[in-house]
C-alpha cells in the first residue's frame, strides 16, 4: 500500500510539473538577437500571457531541432533556414514576419589601434597581419562562420588562416574572447557585440565584403500554443521591441542573404 501511495504521489507531482511546462511557449532562435529579445519574457508575462522560453544557437541547429521534430512555438531564424522549415511544412509560411537586418563588423578589444576595413584590401591586410581570428563555428551551422569561411577562401586565405583561426560557438563568444584578449579580431555581426563591454567601436566590413542578414520569425504549423504564439509575433514586432533591436544594431527592412547563403 505505501508503495502504492508513494506511486501515486510521484504520477500526481509529474503531471504537475508536465502542466507548467504546458504552459511555457518555446521559441528557437539564432544566437544574433538573443540581446534584442531579452525582455521580451518580461514584457509577455507583463500582458498577462504565459511564460515564453527561448532557446538559443546557430540558425542551422535550430533550423535542424526543427527538422529532427522538437516541439516549438514559434522559430526565427534566416531566411534561407526558414524556406526550409516552410518547404518541410514545419512552419506556417503566412504568419512569417521580419524582424530586422544585421551586418557584419570586426571588433577588437578597448585600447587596441583602429583597424583599416576600409575596403577588400584593406580587409585582407588586416586579416593577414593579425596574430588571431575569431568566428562562429560554421561547422555549427552558424550563418556568419559559414559566409566568413567562404569569404576567407575567396581573398585567398585559406591557408593564412588555418593557423590563426579559432572558432566559437556563438558570434558573442568570439566578441567575449576579443574582450578578454584571448584573440586579437574576432569577426561577426554587429548584435553580437552591443553587450559586450571592453570593445573599442566595431568596425563594419567593406561593403564588397559585407554581409547583410534578415532575421525572420515564424510560427510552427503545430504549435503547442497557436493563440499565445500570434499574440508573441505580435509583440515581436511591436515599437518596444523594435526599438530593442535597433539599440542592438538591426535595422528595419529585410534584405535577404545572398544567394548560396
Amino acid at each position: 500500500m505505501k508503495f502504492f501511495s508513494c506511486l501515486t504521489a510521484s504520477l500526481l507531482i509529474a503531471g504537475a510539473s508536465c502542466a507548467v511546462h504546458a504552459d511555457q511557449l518555446l521559441v528557437l532562435s539564432a544566437a544574433a538577437v538573443k540581446t534584442s529579445v531579452t525582455k521580451v519574457p518580461e514584457l509577455f508575462a507583463g500582458l498577462g500571457e504565459d511564460r515564453v522560453q527561448f532557446q538559443f544557437g546557430t540558425a542551422g541547429a535550430m533550423r535542424d531541432k526543427a527538422i529532427q521534430g522538437d516541439l516549438f512555438d514559434v522559430i526565427i531564424v534566416p531566411p534561407v533556414a526558414m524556406a526550409e522549415l516552410v518547404k518541410r511544412n514545419l512552419v506556417d509560411a503566412s504568419s512569417q514576419q521580419p524582424l530586422g537586418t544585421v551586418r557584419l563588423g570586426a571588433a577588437v578589444a578597448q585600447g587596441h589601434p583602429p583597424v583599416d576595413l576600409s575596403d577588400l584590401a584593406a580587409l585582407k591586410r588586416a586579416l593577414v597581419a593579425a596574430q588571431s581570428v575569431g568566428i562562429a563555428d560554421p561547422a555549427r551551422g552558424a550563418t556568419t562562420g559559414i559566409y566568413l569561411a567562404k569569404l576567407f577562401a575567396n581573398l585567398g586565405l585559406v591557408e593564412e588562416m588555418k593557423t590563426k583561426l579559432k572558432v566559437y560557438a556563438e558570434g558573442q563568444d568570439a566578441m567575449e574572447a576579443v574582450a578578454r584578449h584571448d584573440i586579437e579580431i574576432a569577426m561577426g555581426q554587429v548584435s553580437e557585440a552591443s553587450s559586450v563591454a571592453a570593445l573599442e567601436p566595431l568596425v563594419p566590413l567593406p561593403e564588397a565584403a559585407q554581409l547583410k542578414t534578415v532575421y525572420v520569425a515564424a510560427i510552427a504549423q503545430h504549435a503547442p500554443h497557436p493563440m499565445a504564439a500570434r499574440r508573441l509575433m505580435d509583440l515581436l514586432v511591436s515599437p518596444t521591441v523594435q526599438q530593442s533591436f535597433k539599440k542592438n544594431g538591426f535595422e528595419a527592412g529585410s534584405v535577404l542573404l545572398p544567394a548560396g547563403f
